[in-house]
């Protein structure tokens, strides 16, 4: 607990410091949830991939986008690439531990509070989804895509630590992220007659308490494991 305590203070810093950074989220936000909104009962009746994708983007990477480039991942000697501020702070007598934390933390103070917003937001604003979700079906719904944004999201401050990687071999590689990610959405729509968002309201609905323990435990594992092997990468990886 005392770690934690200690890699909010850090985190304060970076936070402060992006003042600017949340009215740009906050507009980011606001899109957002137009675009959900307004879209939502033509998802739930037709299921066009495009709402999953930007669903799933959300509750991933797409909030990051927004942090002050002084703030994002850059080459920092070499063939590494990290997030400047943990460089600095990894040059200070603090436990790596404790900076890890602190990542995590200013990652979910970017995320957490406006993906709890678009749910509660996505629901009192559509009809089709009220009249669709019970109250506790919605609230299970819920909880699978606020923990698949704590597992899936954790890549991203555990990539903060960086990676020795090359500016060509880091094109090729979102490159073919993005074709096998597109395959994998075309197969999907291809041999089911609902979408990853669909899906999600079936499970909540069918299996509200095996959806919930499950997606319960997948956070806790997928946010102890990007911790674990961030600080694995800290002491692999020279800064110098």
């Amino acid at each position: 607990m005392q770690d934690w305590k200690h890699a909010f203070w850090l985190a304060r810093f970076e936070l402060r410091a992006s003042k600017k950074g949340f009215l740009g989220l906050f507009v980011f936000f606001i899109f957002m949830m137009l675009f959900f909104v307004s879209s939502a009962g033509s998802y739930l009746e037709n299921n066009f991939a495009g709402f999953d994708v930007f669903f799933i983007l959300f509750f991933t990477v797409s909030m990051i986008w927004t942090k002050p480039k002084d703030f994002q991942n850059k080459k920092i000697n070499g063939e590494i690439f990290a997030s400047p501020s943990l460089v600095m702070l990894n040059q200070l007598p603090i436990r790596k531990g404790i900076i890890v934390k602190s990542r995590f933390i200013v990652h979910f103070v970017y995320a957490f509070p406006f993906q709890l917003a678009l749910l509660v937001s996505l629901y009192l604003l559509t009809p089709e989804l009220q009249e669709l979700m019970s109250l506790g079906s919605y609230g299970v719904f819920s909880i699978i895509w606020l923990a698949f944004g704590i597992y899936a999201g954790s890549i991203f401050p555990a990539s903060d630590a960086g990676e020795k990687l090359r500016a060509t071999t880091a094109i090729v590689y979102g490159f073919i992220f993005i074709l096998i990610a597109l395959f994998v959405f075309a197969i999907f729509q291809l041999i089911s007659d609902y979408g990853v968002v669909q899906w999600t309201i079936i499970f909540a609905q069918k299996w509200p308490f095996l959806s919930s323990i499950l997606s319960i435990l997948l956070a806790f594992f997928g946010f102890n494991y990007w911790q674990r092997y961030m600080k694995k990468t800290m002491e692999k990886l020279d800064y110098l």
